[in-house]
């Protein structure tokens, strides 16, 4: 699978990136502290989220995982990191019109193409509706599909799109990646909550804590790394200047 299913938390981040890597690129790639930031503002954003470090972390180690971003050491220390995504990468066939659309579809959710349109124009030139529509069609009618269409709902003026690269919940209970939609009762929607992954049901302290302890070993990991590298440079260096 491309891209696997991502948390709330995942979709979160990743749309921050595209989305800061487009409309601020020279302020790209971005460290923890201003990663932080982006994905809790105020504006461009449904829901508005409080996240903290560790949670931020903690996506940026699943997203990892996924091979959809990497961390970048910056500074002296050799400790710090700054994140980008791999989206531009040829195996994920996105172009900047794409990424500003699936941007605009993980940072608000299930959008009419009017509001993707005029969302999406803020990271990148988006001319009309159709423009917007064919990206949106081309997400569709991929392989492994990155966004769907929704019919019409009651308060609804006209359809919406949204993401299909996480799960969704809304009137109708938890839906999954894909369009199947089914009314479940409380003990059917208590046995997805409890199997489905990225689970919007608040995480166990225990995974969080290993979540945490995963990316500390990666962190580690890298400064070892990075030590021996260092290591070598000054035995190069030695011989040379003997």
């Amino acid at each position: 699978m491309l891209i696997e299913e991502l948390t709330q938390e995942e979709a979160r981040v990743l749309g921050t990136l595209i989305e800061k890597s487009l409309a601020t690129p020279d302020y790209y790639p971005l460290t923890l502290n201003s990663l932080r930031t982006a994905c809790n503002q105020k504006s461009s954003r449904d829901p508005v989220t409080e996240y903290d470090d560790a949670t931020v972390s903690i996506a940026l180690a699943g997203l990892k995982r996924k091979c959809l971003v990497t961390f970048i050491p910056y500074g002296s220390s050799g400790t710090t990191y700054k994140y980008r995504h791999f989206l531009e990468d040829l195996r994920f066939n996105l172009e900047k019109p794409d990424m500003a659309v699936l941007s605009v579809l993980l940072l608000r959710g299930a959008q009419t193409l009017n509001e993707i349109k005029l969302r999406a124009a803020s990271m990148h030139p988006m001319d009309s509706l159709e423009a917007a529509e064919a990206v949106l069609k081309g997400f569709a009618e991929r392989p492994e599909p990155l966004a769907e269409l929704l019919a019409k709902r009651p308060g609804w003026k006209e359809p919406r799109w949204r993401d299909t690269v996480r799960a969704h919940v809304d009137a109708t209970g938890v839906q999954g990646r894909g369009s199947d939609e089914t009314e479940a009762g409380p003990a059917d929607l208590a046995a997805m909550e409890s199997l489905r992954p990225g689970s919007l049901a608040s995480t166990p302290p225990r995974s969080a804590r290993e979540e945490i302890d995963a990316l500390k070993a990666e962190v580690a990991e890298l400064r070892a790394s990075l030590e021996a590298l260092q290591a070598d440079v000054g035995k190069i260096r030695n011989e040379l200047g003997g």
